[in-house]
């Protein structure tokens, strides 16, 4: 097994879920630009991948993440795609979020 080790500290931004709903039943995202106070800066890598998306690994405290949240490092914002909790059993110092996301705004070549 490879062990992604922390290059940098993320703070997460994460909006409210579910989202409200409209009188329809339909949900209502927050508007453009919304963004939430921050949950909280913890230990986390971020890797670009060849076809410009970017992978992030995140400390299990960040945990719950959802498409749409906001990641961080001072630097580089990313807007999360997918997030998954992954545990290592028996090696919980080892669990870690596994993100795809996108830089915000992306690179231009």
């Amino acid at each position: 097994m490879a062990v992604v080790l922390p290059d940098r500290h993320l703070t997460v931004y994460v909006l409210a879920h579910p989202w409200g709903r409209d009188a329809h039943g339909v949900p209502v995202p927050p508007p453009p630009g919304a963004r939430p106070e921050p949950r909280g800066t913890w230990p986390g890598a971020a890797n670009e991948q060849a076809d410009g998306s970017w992978t992030l690994r995140a400390d299990p405290a960040a945990w719950p993440m959802k498409p749409g949240d906001v990641l961080s490092d001072g630097t580089r914002t990313w807007t999360v795609v997918t997030a998954l909790l992954k545990r290592v059993p028996g090696f919980g110092a080892a669990d870690y979020v596994a993100i795809v996301a996108t830089l915000n705004p992306p690179e231009v070549p």
